[in-house]
């Protein structure tokens, strides 16, 4: 049987995962980076559900949500 290739690894995830922490532990200074910092993170967060989705990644998809901060 050949392996999925579209699968992220265990490896992969993690590192996700830890960028993730490290860009969020990082504050802005000025409200227009809170602005453009709410606006890319709710953009990232998207983009990782539907990504996370549509390769089975089900739970994992939850975890970092595609709501943009509303449900």
């Amino acid at each position: 049987m050949a392996e999925d290739v579209n699968k992220l690894t265990d490896e992969e995830v993690g590192a996700i995962i830890q960028a993730r922490y490290d860009s969020e532990t990082r504050q802005p200074e000025t409200e227009e980076q809170r602005k453009k910092a709410r606006e890319r993170m709710a953009k990232v967060n998207k983009l990782s559900y539907e990504s996370l989705r549509k390769q089975g990644y089900y739970a994992e998809a939850e975890l970092v949500g595609g709501h943009n901060g509303k449900r």
